[in-house]
């Protein structure tokens, strides 16, 4: 029932599942609703199956009773916060939500807004807890036996006590093949983008506790790996710059919201017009769903390949090359700022380990009354704050900004309430206030001395809501803008269909600054035509490439599906039988992916 109504609250994601298709997956999403019951419920089965008399009697079923209710009303209740928070991550849960990140005080914050938002949740489940209580069997204490048990007696319930605990056993592993069933068996029943509706919430969580550490793949040796793709990067420049360089990380601005991207139907006016004047990417990509996967992808050219985030595991003290680490050597001073709590979702500890020199959070921001009551600053006022500290430093520096008023509850200032459309989607209206405070940040920055030695980078954290087809689908829920702006430099203008990622920022930064030592980075100079150029990322088990005219889908051993996403571009045309198109990017994944993984364990994310 909960994944009923997990299916029809997030309808528009699952939009192309048919009814049969919809049939299917509820069918075989029993498996894995089995393995979970079985195994968070193990106590309340140890308890009823135990040898002995000393069962029958009021109390003890009471016992049961309430442990019973207790466990499965938890469960019930992690797949209905699923049923929302799926619309911003387009996964299930995982063990990461017992976290710091997850559980510290931005949670305690929003907790009262997502409650007064999704109350209708709390009822449904609050109806579904009581039907489990009215549904649990009665029993007629007067006709069970309370006395010792007899020899016969005893032997028969241990061998009932055997027999199901061996049959739940089964069941639980999901059957008799080798290994237990694992999140990554759901691709054996739907396609990619449709793996968290046969999952359920306990059991993902359930298979990804505990999960911290990353035993690397050996698909190639040491000398094959690195024919076909090495992490380390080194430019031959001609000459170099002493830019500055400006990041702007937009919350939740998918390329759909974008009118420069969509055939001018969108909600950013002033980027649209930017547009016209900067390299738009126009096949440009995420590298994760979650802010906290964003940082790690831009700014260091780590790309998000693990269920665990980078920022919160235990390779997050390994050392690093990132934008700041370098450019520090070349007498730049770094800064990163977020109108949000400092610690949320670690930012400014990443910030420590990637060397950037000063963090400005929300501690350091002067103005009370410009906080938002949710998550922070609004993006008017802290955008402007950004442009004033930037004044102060001395050139050449790096600085990033990350806003944050485009996040749920999507809530823009008083004053500016009914200004910009209100669209279709509840994030609509704040992607307007946002692009109206980038276009009061450039206002202000014009003004500034070092405005015109400045390259501007614009791009966002993730996707967010989709509405249109391609976004709805696995290569388009990835989509966001990268633009490259600059006052003064001819070489940033027009559009390119070349594939970008965010984790491509760091060496295009690089190779236009004129740097010549070698570096690492999981992307690739977007000002050379000459290499590779490819967008990864990973979700619900599936790791997925965008490379040439291909979008590949790999489960960790084998290729699932493969579409030409520049001919289909709602992927609806799984080419797999094609090996030949695309058995050159399926290694290409396969040499990313073991060299990620082992540079990861190694402490080899570094050059120095």
């Amino acid at each position: 029932m909960s994944r009923i109504f997990f299916f029809f609250f997030n309808i528009n994601y699952f939009d192309s599942v048919s009814f049969g298709e919809l049939l299917r997956i509820l069918f075989f999403g029993i498996r894995f609703d089995i393995s979970a019951l079985y195994y968070f419920n193990l106590l309340f089965i140890l308890f009823s199956l135990i040898p002995g008399n000393f069962k029958n009697n009021k109390s003890y079923q009471s016992f049961l009773l309430f442990v019973f209710i207790l466990i499965n009303s938890i469960l019930l209740a992690t797949n209905f916060v699923d049923t929302k928070f799926f619309d911003f991550e387009h996964k299930r849960l995982t063990a990461d939500i017992f976290s710091s990140v997850w559980l510290g005080e931005d949670f305690r914050t929003l907790l009262p807004d997502f409650i007064k938002d999704f109350w209708y949740l709390i009822l449904i489940w609050s109806a579904m807890c009581f039907g489990m209580y009215k549904l649990y069997p009665k029993l007629s204490f007067k006709f069970l036996k309370k006395d010792f048990l007899s020899l016969k007696n005893l032997v028969s319930q241990l061998a009932v006590f055997i027999l199901l605990m061996g049959i739940g056993l089964v069941f639980g592993r999901g059957g008799f093949q080798l290994k237990p069933l694992r999140v990554i068996h759901a691709s054996e029943y739907t396609l990619a983008k449709n793996i968290p509706l046969v999952l359920n919430t306990p059991f993902t969580i359930m298979k990804t506790f505990g999960r911290k550490s990353v035993t690397p793949v050996k698909y190639f040796d040491e000398e094959k790996l690195n024919s076909l793709f090495s992490p380390v990067k080194e430019y031959k420049p001609t000459s170099q710059n002493k830019t500055n360089i400006v990041i702007l990380i937009l919350e939740s601005f998918s390329a759909e919201y974008t009118g420069f991207l969509n055939k001018g139907s969108g909600y950013t006016p002033f980027l649209d017009s930017l547009s016209q004047h900067s390299l738009v990417y126009t096949k440009a990509f995420a590298n994760g769903k979650r802010s906290i996967e964003a940082m790690p992808s831009i700014i260091a050219g780590l790309p998000a390949l693990t269920d665990e985030t980078y920022i919160t595991s235990q390779y997050s003290s390994n050392n690093i090359n990132s934008i700041a680490s370098v450019l520090s050597e070349n007498g730049y001073y770094t800064a990163f700022f977020h109108g949000g709590k400092n610690g949320t979702m670690g930012f400014d500890q990443f910030a420590n380990v990637a060397g950037i020199e000063n963090y400005f959070g929300m501690n350091e921001y002067p103005n009370e009354s410009d906080k938002d009551g949710n998550w922070g600053i609004f993006d008017e006022e802290y955008l402007q704050y950004f442009s004033t500290k930037m004044s102060e430093f001395t050139e050449p520096f790096f600085t990033s900004v990350f806003t944050l008023t485009s996040h749920h509850p999507y809530e823009v200032p008083e004053k500016f309430k009914g200004k910009f459309p209100e669209g279709t989607l509840n994030i609509h209206e704040s992607i307007g206030y946002t692009d109206y405070s980038v276009k009061e940040f450039f206002e202000s920055a014009k003004k500034a001395d070092w405005y015109n030695n400045t390259l501007f980078i614009i791009t966002a954290d993730h996707t967010a809501q989709a509405e249109k087809s391609y976004y709805k689908n696995k290569i388009g829920n990835y989509a966001v803008p990268i633009l490259f702006y600059s006052p003064s430099d001819t070489l940033f203008k027009g559009q390119s269909n070349t594939v970008a990622q965010q984790t491509d920022i760091f060496p295009t930064i690089l190779d236009y600054l004129g740097y010549d030592k070698p570096f690492i980075s999981f992307g690739n100079s977007l000002l050379n035509d000459s290499i590779d150029h490819f967008a990864i990322n990973y979700i619900n088990g599936i790791y997925q490439l965008v490379k040439d005219d291909y979008v590949l889908h790999f489960d960790g051993s084998k290729t699932i599906a493969v579409y030409n996403f520049r001919s289909d571009s709602l992927l609806q045309n799984n080419i797999i039988d094609q090996k030949s198109e695309y058995q050159e990017s399926e290694s290409y994944l396969k040499a990313i992916l073991q060299s990620y993984q082992e540079r990861l364990v190694e402490n080899k994310l570094s050059t120095k």
